[in-house]
């Protein structure tokens, strides 16, 4: 249990990783940690997680959003694009953004956010937290190879995954002192072998990222893990949205308590 000075409130940071459609699971455990009102004061996310910490730092009810992701499809987010490097423009996905949220800017968000985006020349992480809210989105969920990398301050940039996944450090970079972060790559190993040529990439990638998030997602204070007993959900899996939900919900439940007590909330 995490010892505060009775006098000072934690600043609690909300940290949502990256994982294509799974990142609807975010919105389980943000409405597990809104049941038992567990308070966010920042919110750092990359790629998938971006799009859904974007958006409720903006207001966004939790519940309608819920029924958002419920209709969405994979052609939401597709345009398609000639002589550049990716198949479609990341402007659909700030489109996509624009039309829940508004074209808005950093500065109008209810929640301090950040995204984080990966510079494609260095390979560092990119820290985008002003401007425009969608730009950013956009630029943080650019997945190499499908969208054409966005270009930002004269820094082409990529799915923040390669550089940060899990982004706890920009979490007690914005100021956190406890932070939450929610993973939705599962630990576990696959029920059935992949049938799908994206499939077996997407595992590949889960295997990749895992390694590589580790240490940073390890210096989570409570770290949230999404687990998939009854059946594997790969990245492209869209139309399994109530379920991702679901499973966020209860992976959020389970460390409910520790947060609590960690936190000093009443139960």
């Amino acid at each position: 249990m995490i010892f505060w000075p009775p006098w000072r409130k934690p600043k609690v940071g909300l940290v949502l990783g990256g994982g294509v459609a799974r990142g609807i699971a975010h919105i389980g455990v943000i409405k597990a940690l809104a049941s038992y009102k567990v308070p966010i004061d920042y919110i750092a996310a990359t790629s998938a997680g971006a799009l859904v910490g974007a958006v409720y730092a903006a207001g966004l009810d939790i519940n309608l959003l819920e029924e958002i992701v419920q209709r969405i499809k994979w052609s939401d987010f597709f345009r398609f694009t000639l002589f550049r490097p990716g198949f479609t423009s990341p402007a659909a996905i700030e489109d996509f953004v624009v039309k829940y949220i508004g074209d808005i800017e950093f500065k109008d968000l209810k929640i301090p956010f950040a995204a984080a985006a990966t510079d494609i020349r260095t390979g560092e992480r990119v820290v985008i937290n002003s401007g425009k809210v969608a730009k950013a989105v956009a630029s943080s969920a650019t997945f190499p190879g499908v969208f054409a990398p966005g270009v930002l301050e004269g820094k082409y940039l990529i799915d923040g995954g390669i550089a940060s996944n899990v982004p706890v450090d920009l979490a007690r970079e914005m100021g956190a002192d406890y932070v939450i972060a929610s993973d939705v790559i599962p630990e576990t190993t696959i029920n059935v072998l992949p049938g799908e040529a994206m499939q077996v990439l997407g595992r590949a990638l889960d295997l990749v990222l895992k390694k590589l998030q580790r240490e940073e997602a390890g210096r989570a204070d409570t770290l949230i893990e999404l687990k998939m007993e009854a059946e594997d959900i790969w990245h492209l899996d869209l139309h399994k949205a109530r379920k991702l939900i679901a499973a966020g919900e209860v992976a959020a439940h389970r460390l409910s308590r520790k947060i609590r007590q960690d936190l000093r909330l009443k139960v």
